[in-house]
């Protein structure tokens, strides 16, 4: 049996350990960002900004399953293309740390002065949520999503190319910091490329995170993030950045056991 002192070094090693692998984590996270954008101010050629409004819903079913949707609005200030969005999904929570979720999405990209463009986007997640602090007030958030997407793109009602199809890999990673009823979080999202490499990075899009939420009740949340979103092709770096502000309503709906 463990004497005081044993346990008490046991529980700081464990701590160390946390801390530890969180920083490994950080040092991998900011070094794959900082080779991506190694060249922007060589390669970029172009930006715009973006306003993103969304909303996100959970219905929880029971303990273990629930229903998530969202729905969102993108508007394009320096471009005449605008974007509107509709995601639903089953999740299921495998332990405290992992669920999977299996979805479908549809998306549709207007533009007055060019092509319009719908998909079709089913998607499947890999979602963990570590906390790696006594207290909970640090947790380190992840999600690995599988998408295929099935685009038709017209232009003037008019069919002007069949349905592309492709395949990506999304994989997001948050640090956040509870303080009382805010929530600040730093991250980012890769987006790597499945079809053809020979002109698309293998990481062909990343996004930059910064997060405030604001916890209304137990049931709902508001938050703000600021997301610099850079696109890269194959040796040529980041040829794009969009800065985005994206303003999100987070509801939890119970139902009746």
């Amino acid at each position: 049996m463990f004497n005081v002192p044993s346990l008490v070094s046991l529980h700081i090693c464990v701590i160390n350990n946390k801390w530890r692998t969180l920083k490994k984590i950080l040092k991998i996270s900011i070094a794959i960002y900082c080779f991506l954008i190694s060249d922007v101010s060589i390669a970029q050629i172009s930006d715009d900004k973006r306003l993103w409004l969304h909303y996100f819903n959970s219905i929880k079913l029971n303990k273990k399953w629930s229903v998530d949707t969202d729905a969102a609005y993108l508007h394009q200030f320096d471009l005449t293309a605008n974007r509107i969005q509709a995601r639903s999904g089953v999740k299921y929570k495998i332990n405290k740390n992992f669920s999977v979720r299996i979805g479908m999405g549809y998306f549709y990209v207007f533009d007055p002065e060019g092509a319009n463009v719908s998909e079709i986007r089913p998607n499947q997640d890999i979602i963990g949520k570590h906390y790696i602090s006594r207290n909970k007030s640090w947790f380190f958030t992840q999600r690995a999503r599988f998408e295929e997407q099935f685009l038709t793109t017209t232009i003037e009602d008019e069919l002007i190319k069949g349905k592309d199809q492709k395949n990506r890999l999304r994989y997001s990673y948050m640090i956040r910091k509870a303080i009382n009823s805010w929530t600040f979080g730093i991250g980012g999202e890769m987006f790597i490329n499945f079809n053809d490499k020979s002109t698309n990075a293998f990481v062909n899009k990343h996004r930059a995170y910064a997060v405030i939420n604001k916890k209304i009740n137990d049931n709902l949340a508001l938050e703000a993030q600021y997301i610099r979103e850079d696109s890269f092709k194959y040796q040529q770096g980041s040829i794009y950045h969009a800065d985005v502000l994206r303003l999100c309503v987070k509801q939890v709906i119970h139902t009746k056991k």
